[in-house]
């Protein structure tokens, strides 16, 4: 790591030197101190991140998220809302899927003893370390400074605003860019998301978690000894008392959610969203039932078969760019018109609208099988505490 960091940040140095950069030539920009405050905090939480990482994963955790927050918030403030919204979604996926992963990871317990040796050990090393982190960041920070504050010369981007609607029949540019003109790069783009997701199950499905990890957490095992110490109760009826509410709350959200997600989806050709953020909208819906009532109870009850919605997503998108070929265009060439519907009237309707539909299914498959792979650990570690219970408890633990 510590090789290609410095590799990358030679290359971009010897780049901006080879083309006479001059660091005075920088351009002052005006001062706002909200701006700061957010961006101070967005620092804050990304160093305590990085810092609590080791011991107090949890707590790294909710930091990490503070600062894609941030990062959200930075989004608005700089007038990109299909990027903030996208953002936002994402964070929430991770959060939840990085949650899921941590319950599985082997436990670390901090030894003030051992880490100060340590510490006096690798002293050195952690300040070049250090010395390398704080120079690649001033560099890309430098970058994105010049980048956002010099005059934008002549480029293609001015073709994308002038003919968005003229050629792509949408007026979010963001959107039209992603599904007209660079479509081709977008298919790309889902193609490898799928083989990511097919990747990380294949991974998972050979996982075998620690031996200290499969343990049922120390929460969970106070709550059934107080279940097994009262004749009335039966094991599992506090967790089921305590999420009672909350689990009724996020069964009821679903068809809630996933009218929002279709709203997302449809809106994105003129308006902030898309299949990209539709289909992790959906994903949510997903994942809330899979926390409200655990993956036995909701593959007992939902089939959502996500290796199909991927396979269907990639041919729905690749049967729309293939359509063009029959009107002697180019592979994903799209086209847009208006349609006469009764009783409405005239409707816009574009032909990348379809391909948006593939991206959307494909985001939802392969979000939905990572949580699944997820979700299965806690199924084996089940299976392997009944191989580890006697027999009468087994069979108690079976029929509950």
């Amino acid at each position: 790591m510590r090789l290609l960091v410095c590799i990358a940040f030679a290359a971009a140095l010897g780049s901006l030197y080879a083309g006479g950069f001059v660091p005075g030539r920088l351009a002052p920009t005006g001062f706002d101190p909200a701006f700061a405050l957010v961006w101070a905090i967005g620092i804050v939480c990304a160093v305590g991140a990085a810092y609590q990482a080791k011991f107090h994963r949890l707590a790294s955790l909710i930091l990490l998220a503070g600062a894609g927050l941030v990062t959200c918030v930075t989004f608005v403030w700089m007038s990109a809302p299909d990027l903030a919204l996208t953002q936002l979604v994402v964070d929430t996926v991770t959060t939840v899927l990085l949650l899921l992963g941590l319950r599985w990871l082997p436990k670390r317990i901090e030894d003030p003893d051992a880490r100060a040796s340590f510490g006096r050990a690798f002293r050195p090393r952690r300040l070049v370390d250090l010395a390398i982190a704080i120079a690649a960041g001033a560099g890309l920070s430098a970058l994105a400074y010049v980048a956002m504050t010099q005059p934008v010369p002549d480029s293609i981007s001015r073709y994308f605003v002038e003919h968005a609607y003229t050629k792509g029949g949408g007026t979010n540019i963001v959107n039209v860019i992603l599904v007209d003109f660079r479509g081709f790069d977008t298919f790309g783009e889902i193609t490898v998301l799928g083989v990511v997701a097919l990747a990380v199950y294949a991974l998972l499905r050979r996982f075998r978690p620690a031996p200290e990890s499969v343990d049922i957490p120390e929460q969970q095992r106070v709550q059934d000894a107080f279940d097994d110490a009262d004749p009335d109760r039966r094991r599992g009826d506090s967790i089921a008392h305590s999420m009672m509410t909350p689990a009724l709350i996020m069964r009821l959200l679903f068809p809630a959610i996933g009218m929002f997600a279709v709203f997302l989806l449809l809106r994105g050709h003129d308006l902030p969203g898309g299949g990209f953020v539709a289909g992790l909208t959906m994903a949510v819906a997903f994942i809330l039932q899979y926390m409200a009532g655990g993956t036995t109870w909701v593959e007992a009850r939902l089939r959502v078969l996500p290796v199909r919605w991927m396979g269907l997503g990639l041919s729905v998108a690749a049967l729309t760019g293939a359509g063009a070929w029959f009107f002697l265009h180019p592979f994903l060439t799209s086209h847009f018109f208006y349609l006469e519907l009764p009783l409405i009237g005239a409707v816009p309707f574009a032909t990348a609208l379809l391909f948006d539909i593939g991206v959307f299914l494909l985001v939802v498959g392969a979000t939905v099988l990572i949580l699944i792979a997820l979700g299965h650990q806690s199924v084996r570690a089940q299976r392997a505490a009944l191989l580890r219970t006697p027999e009468p408890a087994a069979q108690a633990i079976a029929k509950q």
